[in-house]
């Protein structure tokens, strides 16, 4: 009995071509860093906001008011925005084309 060797016309392997793994990488690593950078940022459940609110009290009448401080809180629609796009880039991946 002999070994059977590869004949060299043989056609490559069928296997996902490397464009399709990274797409599907990027999609994943992009959505890791949408959740760390909005997680990061505050975990702002809310809208967006470009100032956050601080209460203080007068020294004199120790009356309490409210004065704002511009501060970058990303809110759930960027990070819902950046989850979408990197499932969008996932899901390209396994679209494929109509054979001839």
């Amino acid at each position: 009995m002999t070994e059977a060797s590869p004949k060299p016309e043989s056609p490559t392997p069928s296997g996902t071509p490397a464009w399709r793994v990274l797409f599907r990488m990027l999609g994943g690593f992009l959505a890791l860093f949408c959740f760390a950078f909005w997680a990061a940022a505050g975990w702002n459940r809310g809208w967006t906001k470009t100032q956050i609110p601080i209460k203080q009290v007068d020294d004199i009448t120790g009356i309490e008011f409210v004065t704002y401080k511009d501060h970058f809180m990303p809110g759930v629609e960027l990070l819902s925005l950046g989850v979408f796009f990197s499932l969008a880039l996932f899901a390209i991946t396994f679209i494929r084309r109509k054979s001839r």
